[in-house]
């Protein structure tokens, strides 16, 4: 069963970037960049992923203006270790990320928008996001402003749309701003805050369920919980409204051939879970064309206010029998 508290840590993670640029031709004020990228991720869950990806910009300096376009694909291999209980066994999946973005200069003031997509064989996604930056103080303070919205659908493997799917609409809104300390470091706080409304249970995650009475011990093993469950497991169902909010802090330092970058980032929204994430990364220019990065990502958090380690449930010889508390409890009384 998952504690109250959970501490997660990535185990190994790598990724190679390299880039080539095309100056602008005689004459134009136009240059055209491409980067390519590849990151491996691996961690104690047995989820294995390879992630390529692409991304070409086309940008006008003089002008102001820039146009990029960007495809990335994950390939993960994992078991779920969502439900203890009944975890599946090992399966392979692609993910599609196609992304669209322009920014433009008037003055002091740049303006940016950006629209992307999530495709996989049972979770499709789309978002949008506006945004405003403003130069300040010979631009060594830039304060920024944005909002976005994102529809996501989920719907089960081999389970047509019309029988089972699941809506999410979310919007956001983020402010930050970036201080220029000196010429190789910055430092950028934000806040942000996000509404969703919407299903935002997993199509896959059953609570196994208990009779009155059952010990469960914390930490017991997938072993430990199917000798002690019952036959009966309860669909997850969590509330339709969730605030959400976080501040963060990033600040970055540029060496010669290295930059380190680290954030901060605490959380709460209204289902009471709260967390800190810690993420540090340490780019490496192997020459002009090739750059490779250790990454560090520390995370922990505590369980949403109405989780519980165990469901209780009775079975008789008339079906199932739950007192209304527990029932309420897994379904989150919507």
């Amino acid at each position: 069963m998952k504690p109250a508290s959970r501490l997660l840590a990535s185990l190994a993670s790598l990724a190679v970037s390299t880039a080539a640029s095309v100056a602008h031709a005689e004459g134009s004020d136009i240059t055209f960049r491409a980067r390519t990228e590849v990151t491996a991720y691996k961690d104690n869950d047995a989820t294995n992923v390879l992630t390529p990806g692409l991304r070409a910009e086309i940008e006008n300096v003089p002008s102001g203006w820039a146009i990029g376009a960007s495809l990335l694909v994950d390939v993960v291999t994992t078991a779920s270790a969502d439900v203890v209980s009944t975890a599946s066994p090992a399966w392979t999946d692609i993910r599609y990320v196609p992304g669209l973005d322009a920014r433009f200069k008037i003055s002091d003031v740049t303006l940016s928008i950006a629209g992307g997509g999530s495709i996989e064989s049972d979770y499709y996604a789309g978002s949008g996001t506006v945004g405003v930056a403003i130069d300040t103080n010979d631009k060594l303070i830039t304060p920024s402003f944005s909002y976005g919205f994102g529809y996501d659908l989920a719907s089960r493997r081999h389970t047509p749309l019309s029988v089972y799917s699941l809506e999410l609409m979310r919007h956001s809104l983020a402010t930050h701003v970036s201080f220029v300390v000196n010429k190789s470091t910055i430092f950028m706080p934000g806040i942000s805050a996000v509404l969703e409304l919407g299903d935002q249970e997993k199509p896959y995650r059953y609570l196994p369920t208990f009779t009155e009475g059952t010990e469960v011990p914390n930490g017991a093993t997938r072993h430990e919980v199917n000798q002690l469950r019952t036959s009966v497991r309860l669909a997850e169902n969590t509330p339709d409204l969730r605030h959400r909010y976080a501040g963060s802090a990033l600040i970055a330092h540029r060496w010669d051939n290295a930059t380190v970058r680290v954030e901060e980032r605490l959380y709460i929204d209204s289902w009471m879970l709260m967390a800190t994430t810690t993420d540090a990364t340490i780019p490496i220019d192997l020459g002009t064309i090739v750059r490779i990065w250790p990454h560090l990502r520390f995370h922990a958090q505590k369980g949403v206010d109405f989780w519980q380690r165990a469901y209780v449930v009775n079975e008789t010889s008339q079906g199932v029998e739950a007192p209304s508390c527990a029932l309420e409890i897994a379904s989150s009384a919507r």
